[in-house]
Order: C-alpha cells, then structure tokens, then sequence
C-alpha cells in the first residue's frame, strides 16, 4: 500500500498558533494522522508527494486562483473546503477528476470522529 495513502495535506499551513491551519495540523497529528503542512507562498509544490489522501484548504479562492494548476497536478482523493475557502470552479474540476468534495471544517470534523 502507499506509504502516503492516508496523509493529509495542509494547504495555507501557518506558524502562527491563531491561525486555523496551523490548528489543524496540529490537531490531525494528535489524532494520529500523517499531515504535511504546506505554505504555498513559501515552499515549492515539488515538495509535496505526488499522491496522497486529503487535501485541506486554508487559502482563500484568491490566492487559490495563483496555485490551481499545481493544486489540480498533484493526485489526491478528497479535498476539504474549510469556511472562507469555497470555490466552484475548483470544485468542479476536482469533481471532474472523480476527486471527492467536502465542505467542512477540519477541526470540527476531527473533534466529532467525521475525518
């Protein structure tokens, strides 16, 4: 099986203890999970394995706009829209790629056993 079968991605991961990225990532290694936290306006995309399990935004659909191409090369199975990070258009090109969508929040999601 892929090492990387069950490993969540952190898209917008911060060092800053308020921010709700850097909670989740956090949060899911409490939890046991494999997570990656990833700042794309400070590390290359190349540094995120080719395929993994989760994506989870916290990047508005702005800066999301900047980074979709890299977003939509990488292979993943889930992606998870947090509040504030609803985007149709990558939505449906994630739908398009049989990629499953949620709207959720990663911390509320892992707090009640949803993850």
């Amino acid at each position: 099986m892929n090492s990387n079968f069950f490993l969540t991605v952190v898209l917008g991961y911060s060092n800053n203890p308020e921010k709700y990225a850097y909670k989740a990532f956090h949060l899911l290694k409490e939890h046991h999970h494999e997570a990656i936290g990833f700042n794309p306006r400070e590390d290359k995309f190349d540094m995120i394995p080719k395929k993994f399990h989760t994506l989870t935004l916290y990047i508005n659909p702005t800066v999301q706009k900047q980074f979709q191409a890299d977003i939509l090369n990488l292979e993943f199975n889930r992606i998870i829209f947090n509040p504030g990070t609803e985007n149709a258009e990558l939505e449906n090109e994630c739908l398009k790629r049989k990629i499953e969508v949620v709207h959720g929040c990663t911390l509320v999601m892992l707090k009640t056993d949803q993850f």
